[in-house]
């Protein structure tokens, strides 16, 4: 009895770590591109300024690359919070013309399960408004001609 408790509690420790799994699919799940007019260096500051509009914070930026991180938002019902960190790479695609990846990862800890979890998101609305912000600005900086201009 007592050697199938211990492999109970060994399973569930094994299972526990499980939590961390989604975290190493982050490289198995692939970007949102999206080709924007202008050049990388235009680009690249341009994709700053759009995490900043959108309320992120800059945690890391190097010419062609640059993570942001949402506020956190906490739910004291609940005990759980959630927060968006987002990883843009900048590379040129032909003269002029500059691809944007994204990547966007939901870190969420619960008070509840015990413990927090990174999930790599495949679909989320972030990622068509951080594309329609990032060609506003694009706009304003006058890199991206306006339809209207002929």
């Amino acid at each position: 009895m007592r050697l199938l408790r211990f492999i109970a509690a060994l399973s569930f420790l094994g299972f526990a770590g499980c939590e961390s799994l989604p975290e190493s699919l982050a490289s198995t799940v692939p970007p949102k591109v999206q080709v924007v007019d202008g050049k990388l260096e235009q680009v690249y500051f341009a994709a700053q300024q759009t995490f900043k509009r959108l309320d992120f914070i800059l945690t890391r930026s190097t010419m062609g690359s640059v993570e942001a991180a949402s506020a956190i938002h906490t739910s004291e019902t609940f005990g759980d919070s959630k927060q968006l960190v987002a990883r843009v790479s900048i590379h040129e695609a032909e003269p002029g013309k500059s691809e944007v990846e994204l990547w966007v990862t939901e870190e969420a800890s619960s008070r509840s399960v015990g413990g927090t979890r990174r999930q790599p998101l495949r679909e989320n609305g972030f990622f068509a408004h951080y594309f329609a912000t990032l060609q506003q600005v694009l706009q304003e900086q006058g890199v991206v001609k306006s339809a209207d201009k002929n």
